[in-house]
């Protein structure tokens, strides 16, 4: 049996925790409950030391590079090190930096004594395929990798380049180094994985934009870590931040009601569609009747729209002209696909009278009022109407289009904090987020990729999430499982050529699967050490 055999893989666990939460854990286990922390260097390490192994025969790699950084990191880098050398592997530790702490130090001792080889320059790797750990930088790193840090990153990333990464197969201890653990932020130097081994949890970095790309394979390793929020790290509101779990939207769908009659399964209005725009209605009315909505409704002013669209989409109804603000018949409303001369006034009113559910997309989102609605809202802004939306409602506080995508996480939080809806902010890794008085809630999709990145994507999620909402879920759930089915959707065609309404009309499909609790591809295994 090998070593990699005796680990149990399984999905891992929603939940993440941020840094902070990491450290409170890392404290409580060892301070509290009087866990050893070199018994949990030796869990982290033979978890580790078990997914080196598999990668290094699936990639035929004989020599192993241990990159030890300054702290708690190097420790479990030099403990990988020592168990491989153990267990007849070619591994050289090289340790990076003049300065470490006490967990470096006694690992270093223990590795010396083992006999494994420890060198302080970086060596040029042979010809043969070649596994580097990179254990530089922990949750604890914040910023720019500076120093001789900073300078290991630099070769690590030239040899990449040089030799390619078919020879050179970087496995992260943690997270890559130079990726801020709760923000996905990247401000420098970088580790690019192939495989990362996060421990207990993981985090909400590995799962955001831009650090995502540079995550590969995920393993969440169980060691032994408990988590207890210390009183003085509370803060208030509680946040709760989740994946997108499969399990989890198979439940929110088994809920949706049955109704065999077309009036019983919801009827969406879509506000927007104006002329030389047409399509963003069209395609958000036809995503809702593909996700479930038994009616939709548009209200076009034009003459000539509304014949196209009787031929276009005779499934589609229309209003009259009269209720283009309201379309009173309708249960849930999309408010802003291919909006043209929004009625400023119309619009407030709509927003701060009507209790009926309703998603605000594209142009709307550049009227919305800066406070809770009469009803349910959830917003979906792309990250420049995000920044838009943030610099009008929080101005002076300098967001812009690259802050929002430096720190998407902090910018979805905030402007579901500022306008009382639940907030959608799209792009790879979709977040979710809802503020209430108590609690900060926070969740990231796992799924979805380059195919959604086409015109009209957006008003197709706005569509679905409609319906659902149409359908009978909270605006939480209507969020979280309408992006999760558009991502699916997404993740079923091609990244060019994919057209719109070719997510729209996958949508069936995607809601089979999810209600299956089908799993992305990106979600990450849970082994247990």
């Amino acid at each position: 049996m090998t070593s990699t055999q005796t680990h149990v893989r399984a999905s891992a666990p929603a939940a993440l925790w941020t840094a902070s939460t990491a450290a409170a854990a890392d404290r409580y286990t060892i301070d509290v409950l009087g866990m050893p922390s070199s018994v949990l260097i030796e869990r982290a390490a033979l978890c580790v030391s078990a997914e080196v192994e598999r990668l290094a025969e699936a990639a035929g790699a004989a020599q192993i590079l241990i990159l030890v950084g300054p702290g708690n990191n190097g420790g479990d880098g030099l403990a990988v090190a020592r168990q491989l050398h153990g267990r007849g592997r070619e591994v050289i530790a090289v340790v990076v930096g003049e300065r470490h702490n006490a967990a470096v130090a006694a690992q270093l001792a223990l590795a010396r004594a083992h006999g494994v080889k420890i060198v302080t320059q970086l060596p040029k790797p042979s010809a043969r395929a070649t596994i580097i750990v990179d254990a530089l930088l922990g949750t604890g790193s914040r910023g720019a990798p500076r120093g001789a840090v900073g300078e290991a990153l630099q070769w690590l990333g030239e040899l990449v380049e040089e030799l390619g990464r078919e020879r050179v197969h970087v496995v992260a201890v943690d997270l890559p180094s130079g990726v801020d653990v709760d923000s996905g932020a990247v401000a420098g130097a970088v580790a690019t994985a192939a495989l990362t081994v996060t421990f207990q949890r993981s985090k909400p970095g590995l799962h955001l934009t831009p650090a995502r790309d540079h995550i590969g394979e995920l393993v969440v390793a169980e060691i032994g870590l408990v988590a207890k929020v210390e009183a003085a790290e509370q803060r208030e509101p509680v946040e709760l931040i989740d994946l997108i779990e499969p399990g989890w939207v198979a439940a929110r769908l088994a809920r949706l009601p049955s109704a065999a009659h077309k009036g019983r399964r919801g009827h969406v209005g879509v506000i927007g569609g104006g002329g030389g725009t047409p399509g963003a209605a069209i395609l958000a009315a036809t995503a809702a009747m593909r996700s479930g909505a038994g009616l939709a409704t548009l209200a076009p002013n034009d003459a000539d729209l509304r014949r196209a669209l009787i031929e276009l989409r005779p499934e589609l109804m229309l209003a009259d002209p009269d209720d283009a603000w309201v379309i009173p018949q309708a249960d849930a409303l999309v408010v802003g696909p291919g909006l043209v001369d929004p009625d400023q006034r119309a619009l407030d009113h709509l927003h701060h009278t009507d209790a009926r559910p309703m998603v605000w997309d594209a142009s709307g989102l550049d009227e919305y009022a800066g406070e809770p609605g009469a009803g349910p809202r959830v917003v979906t802004p792309h990250p420049g109407e995000a920044a838009r939306m943030l610099a009008r409602l929080d101005p002076g506080a300098g967001w812009d289009n690259a802050r929002v995508q430096a720190d998407r996480r902090l910018a979805a939080q905030r402007l579901a904090a500022l306008t009382g809806a639940v907030v959608v902010l799209k792009g790879e890794g979709t977040l979710v987020s809802q503020a209430t008085s108590s609690q900060m809630r926070l969740a990231i999709c796992t799924r979805g990729g380059p195919a959604l990145a086409t015109a009209g994507s957006g008003d197709v999620l706005a569509g679905v999430i409609a319906a659902l909402l149409a359908r009978g879920l909270d605006s939480w759930s209507a969020a979280c499982v309408g992006v999760d089915l558009h991502a699916g959707a997404g993740d079923r065609l091609r990244e060019d050529g994919t057209l719109a309404m070719d997510i729209a009309e996958m949508l069936p499909t995607a809601f089979s699967e999810a209600a299956a609790g089908h799993s992305s591809m990106r979600w990450p295994a849970w082994v247990r050490g």
